[in-house]
């Protein structure tokens, strides 16, 4: 049986930087001349790339593992590969509890996957450190995309640093390293070349970018510069920017650059002193509201994206009423509130004094109450506005795409009225904003702009 005879599904879990991972695979999988398909119920091999960020994400993994090895029990797979964060740092028990499992592979640059597709089909061992290197530093340039090529995920550094309360990743990925920028600069042409008009950037913390290089070396400025320069790319998107220790030359870049979108995900996590050192976060109240406020003054028209996490260890009601007032006056464009999930082994995995979970998630239900009104009143006050618009998809009479303001997946939609069917993926374009649409808007293509 030739490779090209071997049907291989890929299941993805996780988040964007998890998606990349999965593009490296089924990149690697294609070079080797597998034939890669979307149907389970049709392939010979099965490989599930985990997320195990949180207690519900391993759950949603562990379940996903369950499903696949009930399809091999019947004889509809052969195999079952699990990958990524969750053999990465659970090993142990998960090979103990699901022993059917034909190989388990930890973070990799997953160079050697092809090679274990056809082990595991022949009934040998696999190591779990068999993947390949351990992927720190390298480009990732055989990468099948699964985004619509509108855009495309790009990471500049794997791992994290900081020890916050609350986050197993840092155990899970290892410490910050940080690809050169020639390296990133060769992965954003390549990007552009498949057609890609945004790239969104992505790290564990993009804002530590080159501090592993030591003096000397560069960070995100640099970094955004010289990815600035890529011909043929139209937007440069910077998600997951920690708040401390922040590269103000940055805002100097994203000013000087028009495809530099004045768009920042920087997490706050809190506005309480108390509780953010309970995080570990290593800021105050009076720095966070510094940071972003600076941000606002800096870059003019700059979206702001956050996340803040409630339940956490420290958190009682007045600090949640903190937080809340503080979302109320400063109006934060896009927001996402999560409630805290204890995780063995952070700091705070084991400390007793917080909310309930049901509690928890209320307060979670109230930021995001809140976030909604906020929400609706801004995406109002953009009717009438001309903005531009990158198109990421067709759906009927409409094309579903995003202004500069919106980061994929996370934030909200603009729907361009189409329907002559004239704008396909990745189609950029001035639009009118006509409506606000609940949470997303409408808008209408303006000629001859």
């Amino acid at each position: 049986m030739t490779a090209k005879d071997i049907h291989v599904a890929l299941v993805h879990l996780g988040c964007a930087r998890n998606l990349i991972d999965s593009e490296n695979i089924l990149g690697r999988l294609g070079s080797e001349g597998f034939t890669l398909t979307g149907d389970v119920g049709t392939a010979d091999v099965a490989v599930l790339n985990t997320c195990s960020f949180i207690g519900p994400a391993r759950e949603e993994s562990e379940t996903a593992i369950e499903e696949l090895l009930e399809a091999k029990k019947t004889g509809s797979l052969r195999s079952v590969i699990v990958a990524g964060c969750l053999p990465q740092k659970f090993l142990p028990e998960i090979e103990a509890r699901f022993p059917d499992v034909d190989a388990f592979l930890g973070l990799s640059d997953y160079s050697n996957i092809a090679r274990i597709v056809e082990e595991a089909l022949r009934g040998r061992k696999i190591r779990p450190e068999s993947g390949g290197r351990a992927p720190q530093g390298q480009g990732e340039l055989l990468r099948l995309l699964q985004t619509p090529r509108s855009y495309a995920y790009l990471r500049p550094s794997h791992g994290c640093d900081h020890n916050c309360g609350f986050c197993i990743i840092p155990a899970i990925r290892g410490r910050q390293s940080s690809k050169p920028v020639a390296t990133v600069v060769e992965e954003t042409q390549q990007l552009v070349a498949q057609g890609v008009r945004e790239v969104v950037v992505v790290a564990e913390d993009t804002t530590g970018y080159g501090v592993d290089g030591g003096a000397g070396s560069a960070r995100l400025p640099e970094l955004v510069e010289a990815m600035a320069q890529v011909d043929g790319l139209r937007w440069l998107r910077l998600m997951y920017a920690y708040p401390n220790a922040f590269p103000w030359r940055l805002t100097e870049v994203m000013n000087a650059h028009d495809n530099v979108v004045p768009y920042l995900d920087i997490p706050m996590q809190h506005i309480s002193t108390p509780v953010l050192k309970r995080m570990k976060r290593g800021g105050s109240s009076d720095s966070v509201r510094r940071i972003l406020s600076r941000l606002r003054e800096e870059v003019p028209g700059i979206t702001l994206r956050s996340t803040v996490l409630v339940g956490h260890p420290g958190e009682g009601e007045a600090e949640f009423q903190e937080l809340l007032d503080f979302l109320d006056e400063f109006r934060i464009d896009r927001l996402g509130a999560f409630a805290y999930s204890p995780e063995r082994g952070t700091p705070a995995g084991d400390d007793p004094d917080r909310c309930s979970a049901d509690e928890a998630l209320q307060r979670q239900a109230l930021v995001m109450q809140l976030q909604s009104g906020i929400h609706a009143n801004l995406q109002a006050q953009r009717v009438g506005e001309v903005c531009d618009a990158l198109v990421d998809e067709s759906d009927g009479d409409w094309a579903i795409a995003r202004t500069h303001a919106d980061a994929p997946e996370v934030d909200a939609i603009v729907k361009i009225h189409d329907p002559q069917h004239n704008l396909s993926t990745g189609s950029l374009l001035p639009v009118r904003i006509t409506a606000a649409d609940g949470y997303d808007l409408e808008a209408e293509p303006v000629p001859n702009r």
